[in-house]
């Protein structure tokens, strides 16, 4: 749809009955958060909601308007959008925000308004096409996140599936049904008058009402057949039945009495969602298009213009739908025909969505399936570009795409990459079958090649770890020699990430490195950065959060740079960052570096039969969920949002048993005990522990394991409750602690190995060993300050907090006077971290703050700083480097937590103190 049109509200009708009984509703709940007019088609909802920001334009408060449709379904086109609109509605805040993008810009946008005393509207039409639970979780962290200054109106015909029920309670929510869209009698009177019924007395008045109830678009019909009827008082005598019967009479009345050439003008235009006079002028060879528009808008016949400049237009729903149905019941082959022509000029006009569905319509499906292959690259690259895939090959015939043998492989790899395994699994056995058993097709060894290197990466992916790491390798023995560099590089993949899930890091690195060769020789930059960002997760678990972060920062700027902010690489990116900035205790970084990726809603979900999970179906691989699960849910704790937190986790456990995803729910349901146990919640924990119980008896321990082979996350989970409810068993806590902290270091997962040293300090410290207990901490503290480790001490609560307020003293004890020390700067942050205020070692064991080594700033950072301190402006700065002005302030940013500054002047200071200038 053009931009312009997207975005303009419907024209108030030049004959429009202002209906105050409704403005009066609307203006008593003023401070609803959200208006939801709520009725079936031909109730006046748009033109209700276009009077409503007419008024609030004339009280100067900002507004805009969406024309939603079914391609607003994808969540990042609807995000757009949405940040469009509020950025149309409040310049201020755009302008302020425009160095971020996507969700990072809608919030800061809001934050934003929140310190300003302006007021602003967003309009919300045909609401009831949207179906994608991921556009509603947008909405209703919209409404989370944004100060009261906004209110949303929002028309639909059916009910508006958000979660508005705390809002209710709170009188934030002003509902408007049919009853209350419906005219009264007396309005039903003054309503046909204006609307050039002519004279009608009180009782031929009252029959329309009663017969109509009040609605709007049939009282209107009825109007504009009056004008021409022969018998009036017959015809309202004969006005009966049903809603539906009505409009059907009415809409016969009406158009009988056209001009055969308007007649089929608006049949065949009413084919389309949208049209224009250039579409029928050019498409349909329409030339006289424009004066039939004027006609047809001069005469009152439900057409509504979508612009400003009157370029594009519909019809009302009741209308559009009859005629399209009128005319594809006549003549279904020029119907058709039109419907081809028409998708030819939508793919000239760049408009692939509508060419798609137009090619469809017109059972041109052959074509259809090549413009799909023409923009599939495109759209597996956006975040929510799978969904639109998904949608146009749902409506292709299956025997057309049984002869497209690539774009089924492409459509496989995307499921298998977006967590789709079981629509990936059906497609892999239906694409297997259909080679066997069909005849020879060219290119048949190298589609072998590729089908079976995708079972290898679905096994992986599907924690079948043996199976793909064997599979992988025999493939490479059989066709590494001739196969493609991508499909090589994903066959390493599968390896790589079996042995990750496995715990073995080094073969995991090692397969990376080599599917990066691969990738690089390909020229397949996402798949490279695929490789780079899962080695950042590894060593993540291998407790260097500072190098983690390092790379994934880079990495963020360029995937944004390169692909835009919206692509789905700079979504998984954008997670993992979080989660390492998270460790790192830069929580204000990691919200935003999270809130810039997806949206996670923070009120608990139910998930029906069928229904996906709360994070957009085909987000991202197990871990990428799972990163940003953990990290939203830590991020709110810290913010002082428990009972939020737990329902992340909540959503996250339903949508993972929902996508058969049993790893990930058990690493959710264990981080649920935790957050019980922070808020002395023993009884709820235990609760807990039952359902992972619960999850454990449904997988079966063969597939998932227990006892032995338990993952390490879940027995420091149960431990904690062992503790927490006084366990009696010291022994067999202490033995289960040792066991699991060998295994973390067998493993090479020093991140978890530090919340199992805390966990064991807390353990001795509560029996009053001291030295044991302080012996354990202090290996976790070396450990944490070696790599950056901070919320992972940090989050283990007072225990531990208390711990490591002493451990200066501990240090200073004459017997550890051999022993490698833990600095006292890093013991302050990580009381920073617990927020608690920093308590330094005694005097007679001083240790200096280790200063910043010149190598601590990139080569690229300095080249900034040094631009910076001759005073250029973040513009002129980007424009020197050639870079966006995002960029400059996300190296900007990074300075300055390096440097330990909070601005440019203090890092250009410390940066010449170290003779860095």
């Amino acid at each position: 749809m053009p931009t312009d049109a997207k975005f303009h509200p419907p024209v108030l009708p030049v004959r429009f009955l202002p209906v105050p009984r409704l403005h009066q509703r609307i203006a008593a709940v003023a401070g609803a958060r959200i208006v939801c007019l709520v009725a079936p088609a031909g109730f006046g909802k748009s033109t209700t909601m276009a009077h409503q920001m007419a008024a609030l334009a004339a009280r100067a408060v900002g507004s805009c308007w969406i024309n939603l449709d079914e391609a607003d379904n994808d969540v990042e086109r609807f995000l757009q959008h949405l940040t469009t609109a509020l950025a149309a509605a409040h310049p201020a805040g755009a302008s302020a925000t425009a160095h971020a993008s996507g969700r990072g810009q809608l919030l800061a946008m809001c934050n934003r308004l929140t310190h300003q005393s302006c007021d602003v509207a967003l309009f919300f039409d045909d609401y009831h096409v949207i179906a994608n639970p991921a556009v509603h979780e947008l909405m209703d962290w919209l409404l989370a996140v944004s100060p009261v200054q906004l209110t949303l109106y929002i028309g639909s015909r059916s009910r508006i599936p958000l979660k508005l029920s705390r809002l209710r309670l709170c009188g934030g929510v002003a509902d408007l049904g049919a009853a209350d869209l419906s005219l009264t009698r007396e309005e039903t009177c003054a309503f046909m008058d204006v609307v050039g019924a002519g004279a009608l007395d009180g009782a031929d008045c009252g029959v329309l009402y009663e017969r109509t109830e009040g609605w709007a678009a049939g009282l209107q019909l009825a109007a504009i057949a009056l004008q021409n009827a022969a018998d009036r008082e017959r015809f309202i005598r004969d006005f009966s039945g049903s809603a539906h019967d009505i409009a059907s009479y009415l809409m016969e009345a009406v158009l009988a009495r056209l001009p055969p050439q308007v007649d089929q003008f608006m049949s065949r235009t009413a084919l389309f969602d949208r049209f224009s006079g250039r579409l029928c002028q050019d498409a349909l060879g329409l030339r006289d298009a424009p004066e039939l528009i004027d006609w047809i808008a001069a005469h009152n016949l439900f057409l509504i213009p979508l612009d400003r400049r009157g370029e594009s237009f519909r019809y009302h729903h009741l209308l559009g739908e009859y005629l399209r149905t009128r005319y594809l019941d006549a003549d279904g082959a020029a119907a058709r025909a039109d419907y081809r022509a028409a998708s030819h000029w939508c793919e000239r006009a760049g408009e692939n969505d509508e060419a798609i569905r137009y090619a469809l319509a017109g059972d041109d499906s052959t074509r259809a399936v090549d413009l799909i292959a023409a923009c599939v690259d495109e759209l597996i690259r956006a975040r929510a570009g799978f969904d639109t895939l998904l949608r146009w090959m749902s409506a292709v015939p299956y025997r057309l795409l049984a002869q497209r043998v690539q774009l089924r492989l492409t459509f496989i790899r995307s499921s298998i990459w977006n967590n789709r395994f079981e629509q990936a699994e059906s497609a892999l056995a239906e694409l297997e079958y259909d080679l066997g058993s069909g005849p020879p097709v060219a290119g048949a060894a190298a589609t072998l090649c590729t089908m079976e290197m995708l079972w290898c990466l679905l096994y992986a992916f599907q924690d079948k770890t043996a199976l793909a790491a064997s599979r992988s390798r025999a493939w490479l023995v059989r066709w590494g020699p001739s196969a493609q560099p991508s499909d090589i590089a994903r066959a390493h993949i599968a390896i790589g990430y079996s042995a990750f899930v496995a715990h073995d890091y080094a073969v995991a690195e090692q397969s990376c490195q080599s599917a990066e060769t691969f990738y690089a020789a390909a020229d397949f930059y996402s798949g490279v950065v695929w490789t780079e960002r899962f080695i950042s997760i590894i060593r993540l678990e291998q407790g260097q959060a500072r190098e983690a972060e390092r790379v994934l920062a880079a990495l963020y700027v360029a995937n944004r740079d390169r692909l835009g902010a919206d692509s789905m690489v700079s979504s998984h990116t954008g997670v993992h960052l979080a989660q390492a900035a998270y460790e790192l205790d830069k929580i204000d970084a990691a919200a935003a570096a999270l809130d810039s990726a997806l949206t996670i809603p923070t009120d608990a979900v139910a998930l029906a039969q069928g229904e996906g999970g709360v994070i957009p179906h085909g987000f991202g691989l197990l871990e990428d969920y799972m990163a940003a699960y953990l990290t939203r849910a830590r991020l709110l704790c810290v913010q002082g949002q428990p009972g939020a937190a737990d329902a992340v986790l909540a959503n996250g456990v339903a949508s993972a048993l929902h996508c058969k995803q049993v790893r990930l729910a058990r690493s959710l349901m264990a981080e649920r005990i935790r957050l019980a146990l922070r808020q002395d919640e023993v009884a709820l924990a235990a609760s807990h522990e039952c359902a992972l119980d619960a999850i454990d008896a449904v997988a079966g321990p063969a597939a998932h394991g227990r006892a032995e082979a338990e993952e390490v996350a879940v027995g420091i989970a149960r431990i904690r409750l062992r503790l927490a409810q006084g366990g009696t068993d010291g022994g067999a806590i202490a033995a289960r602690m040792q066991e699991l902290s060998a295994r973390a270091r067998s493993q090479g997962r020093l991140r978890m190995l530090v919340k199992l040293l805390c966990l064991q300090a807390r353990y001795h410290a509560a029996r009053a060993e001291h030295e044991e207990a302080g012996a354990a901490l202090h290996e976790a503290l070396l450990i944490g300050e070696e790599g950056g480790l901070c919320r992972s001490i940090a989050d283990e609560g007072e225990p531990v907090r208390a711990m490591v307020a002493g451990h200066g003293a501990w240090q200073s004890h004459a017997r550890r006077r051999d022993v490698r020390l833990v600095s006292p700067d890093y013991l302050a942050q990580l009381l920073a971290a617990c927020g608690a205020p920093a308590q330094h070692a005694p005097p007679e064991a001083p240790e200096p703050a280790a200063a910043p080594e010149a190598h601590a700033l990139s080569p690229r950072e300095v080249q900034v700083l040094k631009l910076a301190e001759r005073g250029l402006a973040n513009r002129e700065l980007a424009a020197l480097l050639f870079v966006s002005e995002g960029t400059v302030k996300w190296h900007l940013h990074n300075i300055f937590a390096k440097l330990a500054v909070r601005n440019r002047s203090g890092a250009v200071a410390r940066a010449r103190s170290l003779n860095l200038l």
